[in-house]
């Protein structure tokens, strides 16, 4: 039986996978944006509008980012994949390049030891989920067959 045989079976588990993957990041992301909805709810303890303008913004910026992301991951859309990206690498830039930037605020705000720590562990959650999503793309865009 050749490749190219219409009647050969194809095993089903890499659009398991691919979907898997997309439903992983999906609910990743949707609770990242339960996270933003909560700061400005001021569940973390503070008023939100208290908060820098800069924070303010990125909660904005990162609540839809997330939200078309969990959405659209789900219905594995287009648009998603490139606000996934966008999300994912801004947000490794922010917490390396620009850490100084994003943690300069006025002590009483500013964030603790752990939560600066933290950033560490949102990089290395945006490089693995970066790697899942190419590995999800590349199963999808894979010709039939091929393992």
């Amino acid at each position: 039986m050749s490749p190219s045989d219409p009647t050969r079976r194809v095993s089903p588990w890499p659009s398991r996978v691919v979907r898997a993957i997309f439903l992983l990041i999906a609910l990743f992301y949707a609770y990242g944006a339960f996270v933003h909805v909560s700061n400005m709810l001021g569940f973390r303890g503070t008023d939100w509008l208290g908060w820098p303008l800069k924070w303010q913004a990125l909660d904005v910026i990162y609540l839809a980012l997330d939200l078309v992301v969990a959405v659209g991951f789900l219905w594995i859309w287009r648009p998603a994949i490139i606000a996934f990206f966008a999300a994912a690498l801004s947000q490794i830039l922010l917490y390396t390049v620009f850490r100084s930037w994003i943690i300069d605020v006025p002590p009483e705000i500013a964030p603790s030891a752990e939560e600066v720590s933290y950033l560490n562990s949102l990089v290395g959650f945006h490089l693995v989920s970066i790697a899942l999503v190419i590995l999800a793309l590349w199963l999808r865009r894979r010709p039939a067959g091929c393992v």
